[in-house]
């Protein structure tokens, strides 16, 4: 499944729309209200899952690129949403000479043997 630009846009509204009808909500500034009255402080963090499917009988995998930039949104992906063979597209990991004595500085090793 390839998100287009007007699927990520669309995603994107939702977001701001969710966001935007709990900050709004008068109920849930009263009860915010509450606990501090109450003596708290209080931080709020909501987590929203939101599954995407196609509804076309063929529907095809997402790309990495596509989970990433969910991700981003917080939406998160299920894994058989996701390309089997997607190894090719995968960002080669280099690392320099600078990496390893920098990790082995911190004591990490990049040998299997451990």
């Amino acid at each position: 499944m390839q998100l287009d630009d007007r699927l990520k846009k669309l995603l994107k509204e939702l977001g701001h729309a969710i966001n935007d009808s709990v900050s709004e909500s008068d109920r849930i500034s009263e009860a915010i209200a509450g606990v501090r009255s109450a003596g708290y402080d209080i931080v709020l963090k909501l987590d929203a899952t939101i599954g995407l499917a196609r509804r076309e009988s063929d529907a095809s995998k997402m790309t990495w690129q596509d989970r990433r930039f969910l991700e981003s949104l917080r939406i998160r992906v299920d894994d058989e949403m996701l390309e089997d063979d997607d190894d090719d597209q995968l960002p080669k990991l280099e690392i320099t000479p600078q990496d390893i004595k920098f990790l082995r500085s911190l004591k990490i090793s990049l040998d299997d043997k451990d």
